[in-house]
């Protein structure tokens, strides 16, 4: 397939798979006689793979570590599990976080308030 064909099946920007081909998140796609890329129709399951991934917030170094296999899952489900449930902890722990510093926050805009209105009017 050439690689517009392959981008709008994958619903993803030529661009990107280039970008994807350097940084060796894809294999390089083979050259025919026009030297124009080649690329195998299985490779729009992994395009789209990579982008649901980007989308639950993996980065692309997490996603090039995945052993892609051929079959109905291009990721075996115990690794599935395994990535999410470690990205479901970091973001767990990350929306705590960031909880308890909306919590001090507004506990600082609070003595700001008072404080503000403690002060004496300028007149």
């Amino acid at each position: 397939m050439k690689i517009g064909d392959i981008a709008r099946a994958a619903g993803v920007s030529t661009s990107r798979i280039r970008f994807y081909e350097r940084e060796g998140i894809i294999p390089a796609a083979e050259r025919g006689a026009n030297s124009y890329r080649d690329y195998p129709p299985d490779l729009v399951a992994r395009l789209r793979f990579i982008e649901q991934a980007q989308d639950l917030g993996f980065t692309l170094k997490e996603i090039a570590s995945v052993e892609i296999h051929d079959g109905p899952h291009i990721v075996s489900c115990t690794d599935a599990l395994a990535m999410l449930a470690e990205k479901h902890k970091t973001i767990t722990a990350l929306i705590a976080e960031a909880r308890s510093r909306k919590q001090r926050i507004e506990a600082m805009m609070a003595q700001l308030e008072a404080s503000r209105q403690a002060e004496p009017a300028a007149g």
